[in-house]
């Protein structure tokens, strides 16, 4: 069985600590993560849980905290006794990706890159700003996954140099890899549930909340069950890309046998995720006048169509079906 060194990032990261809880769910104790991750495991402290955005939900707290040795990273790495070096957040790793680039194997190597940002390590205004980032070694060796990848991130990677319109028509780097959020499998319902109102509570589009009696812009639920209850209780809820694109909150809404409502999902470019959101398993709106009519057309059967898709979807967007997709775009 393979051998991972995954370094986590100091801060909750979705992409990092979805595909960690996968790794460890695959391979138990072979996955060291450094430091450790506090937050994915079940004795989580409720004093750093109640710090995680989204209350925690989903995706934390769910880990046994089995044994691992995580002394000595670095020499151990540089001994190559571990198969596969995971850079959790390369913007929160990169100083340890600096140290160890020179003498890894890039083949033994995988840099996740989850931010909200369509620009890459190390070539967003952030690096530029500092001189002594100029020079900082390139990830271009590397395996390099990342979750919001547009035409924009090629933009960036030309230091704005050359036009946008232009980059639409160039390939990203053969290093470049398109990654998603996961979902664990425990948290997909294992049978549907009745449904006893149109839309869940919580609706993130202002635009179609004001049309809708007794939901909120904001999330009103003190617990994860309580939240998941309500998703239960719905035929369908409203989601919307955020900061970015990809949001754990598509992947609670079809956990729960809830066809997912996107605003504007056509308007996405097909590498950037969230990955296989279609028609076919959501709706795809423009705004609350163009929802309501799809929501009307809708009948029984198309309806029972539309949440067997969806739940087909997310199981197939686990942690550990993520997990596995990693290791086999490096061959591990």
């Amino acid at each position: 069985m393979i051998k991972v060194a995954f370094y986590t990032p100091s801060i909750p990261d979705y992409l990092a600590d979805s595909v960690l809880h996968g790794l460890r769910e695959l391979l138990g104790a072979n996955v060291v993560d450094f430091p450790k991750a506090d937050r994915l495991y079940k004795n989580c402290p409720e004093s750093i849980k109640k710090h995680i955005r989204g209350g925690g939900f989903s995706l934390y707290g769910l880990l046994d905290d089995i044994d691992v040795d995580r002394h000595y990273m670095h020499s151990r790495i540089l001994n190559h006794e571990f198969d596969l070096v995971v850079f959790g957040n390369i913007y929160n790793d990169f100083g340890s990706f600096v140290e160890l680039a020179p003498m890894l194997d890039p083949n033994k190597v995988a840099i996740l890159d989850g931010a909200d940002t369509e620009s890459m390590y190390p070539y967003s205004g952030n690096w530029w700003r500092h001189p002594a980032y100029w020079f900082l070694p390139r990830a271009n060796r590397f395996p390099y996954f990342k979750r919001e990848l547009t035409p924009r991130t090629t933009h960036y990677r030309s230091y704005l140099l050359v036009p946008e319109k232009l980059c639409r028509m160039m390939t990203l780097p053969g290093n470049i890899r398109p990654i998603a959020f996961s979902i664990p499998a425990e948290k997909i319902v294992k049978e549907t549930p009745a449904k006893q109102k149109l839309f869940a509570t919580h609706v993130v589009d202002a635009e179609v909340a004001k049309h809708l009696a007794g939901t909120s812009t904001i999330g009103l639920f003190a617990s994860e069950a309580e939240y998941y209850r309500d998703l239960q209780a719905s035929r369908f809820a409203i989601t919307t890309k955020r900061a970015g694109w990809d949001c754990l909150r598509h992947y609670e809404i079809a956990a729960n046998a809830c066809v997912p409502c996107f605003r504007q999902l056509d308007k996405k470019t097909a590498r950037c995720a969230p990955h296989g959101l279609t028609q076919d398993n959501c709706i795809i709106y423009n705004n609350h006048e163009d929802l309501m009519r799809q929501i009307h057309s809708i009948d029984e059967a198309r309806y029972e169509r539309l949440q067997y898709s969806t739940l087909a979807w997310v199981r197939a967007n686990t942690t550990v079906v993520r997990a596995r997709e990693l290791l086999n775009a490096l061959h591990l």
